[in-house]
């Protein structure tokens, strides 16, 4: 039985056919007062455009600029069915790479964009 529990603690998180059939919308709204400071709305969708919700969203962004490696990891909170939304506050404009993590049950599903 100890055998057992300790292999169940090292499960690598995977994807699921619930995760996979999700698609995400982002949407950046710069605050004009402040260039750096943005809010990220994102939604996310099922194949039949239902809004749904999952357990954990998570946005990982970086920059990647010769001299300089700016990384940034924000929590998504939830502020409807199916919408998710953080505000940041990045050390400069450019061009930025997103992560987007979501998590559900024991599932986790990595999606790649550019903000």
């Amino acid at each position: 039985m100890l055998v057992f529990v300790l292999a169940g603690c090292s499960t690598k998180l995977s994807s699921s056919p619930f995760l996979d059939d999700l698609t995400i919308a982002i949407k950046d709204t710069p605050n004009s007062g402040d260039t750096t400071a943005h809010e990220y709305k994102m939604e996310i969708k099922d194949s039949a455009g239902n809004l749904v919700d999952v357990d954990h969203v998570r946005i990982h962004l970086s920059m990647s600029m010769h001299g300089m490696n700016h990384k940034m990891k924000e929590q998504m909170e939830r502020s409807r069915l199916g919408e998710y939304r953080t505000k940041v506050y990045l050390p400069m404009n450019g061009d930025w790479k997103a992560i987007v993590s979501l998590k559900k049950d024991n599932h986790e599903r990595k999606i790649s964009l550019r903000l």
